[in-house]
């Protein structure tokens, strides 16, 4: 019986484990295959409700594209929330900055889900024989689920050149999906050839 409620603790930890490692999972790509450049000045764009989320979010998308080569600047710097919207302020805004292209991410759906896991049987002795007592508990948890796009525009030709759309789940503090849905993005950039 001890060996079976260690297994059984093992088994649960490890699935709690690989949740909580896949947060961010791209659900679909696309990259214009006519744009052959790498992207080296990027103003980011996260279109967020709170002004700390935009500053912590654009700020470690501009730690993680230097990491790869390019250069961010983070929107927060130089354009205020309320004119993040206008795209001739936004255009005004950059002009002269050497900027490429930009990077805009914003939540397209919100929503929560229960997941439940445990439960199930435990085989006890009595006796001589063995019987099934359904004794182990069932857990339940409440999980966001958020779509989030990622638009990347060619400034010189005023085109889309990169889009994606990633499921995260986030279970606590938004802020501890930050860092790994941008590594995933970042990946993703990478992979395309983009960075």
């Amino acid at each position: 019986m001890r060996n079976t409620k260690v297994l059984y603790a093992l088994v649960c930890a490890c699935f709690l484990l690989l949740i909580s490692c896949a947060t961010t999972r791209q659900v679909q790509v696309w990259k214009d295959a006519s744009y052959q450049g790498k992207l080296r000045r990027i103003l980011v764009i996260g279109v967020l409700q709170t002004p700390l989320m935009r500053n912590f979010f654009e700020n470690e998308f501009v730690d993680q594209l230097k990491a790869r080569g390019a250069e961010g600047v983070a929107s927060n710097k130089i354009i205020p929330a309320e004119k993040m919207r206008d795209k001739e302020a936004v255009l005004s805004a950059i002009k002269g900055m050497g900027i490429e292209a930009v990077l805009v991410t914003r939540v397209v759906d919100n929503r929560t889900a229960d997941q439940f896991y445990g439960g199930g049987v435990e085989l006890v002795p009595r006796d001589y024989d063995f019987v099934w007592d359904m004794s182990l508990p069932v857990y339940q948890r409440s999980v966001d689920i958020v779509m989030i796009q990622t638009n990347v525009y060619d400034l010189q030709k005023e085109k889309l050149i990169f889009s994606a759309i990633s499921k995260t789940y986030i279970e606590g503090a938004k802020e501890s999906v930050v860092k790994p849905f941008i590594d995933a993005m970042v990946k993703e950039l990478a992979g395309e050839k983009l960075l």
